[in-house]
């Protein structure tokens, strides 16, 4: 999208920053941003119990399609994405928490 409508990309990386929430991509490991944001709908979500569904991990089925799709090292592009899974996971549960206790109080 940066690249077809900088001007739109760069309002939108402003109100991510203004709201805590954009990220800065290192040029080095921007492959493997662009392989977590187009796996990401590969994942499954697990039901919360009495809160919201949580989002489970890319499955490896997924990413190692991937990997051999786009010519990337399995090994790395696995790990890399599961740690960002492990960041997504926590960010999401702190959102439904913060909702659940909005919700009590009001």
């Amino acid at each position: 999208m940066a690249e077809e409508d900088p001007a739109t990309a760069a309002a939108i990386v402003a109100q991510l920053t203004e709201q805590g929430e954009a990220a800065a991509v290192e040029p080095w490991l921007q492959w493997a941003w662009r392989a977590w944001f187009a796996l990401t709908d590969e994942r499954s979500w697990r039901g919360g119990g009495m809160g919201p569904a949580l989002p489970s991990n890319i499955p490896w089925t997924a990413v190692r399609l991937y990997a051999v799709e786009h010519g990337h090292p399995l090994a790395v592009l696995f790990r890399l994405l599961r740690a960002m899974d492990d960041v997504y996971a926590a960010w999401w549960a702190e959102r439904a928490a913060e909702a659940q206790q909005k919700q009590e109080a009001g």
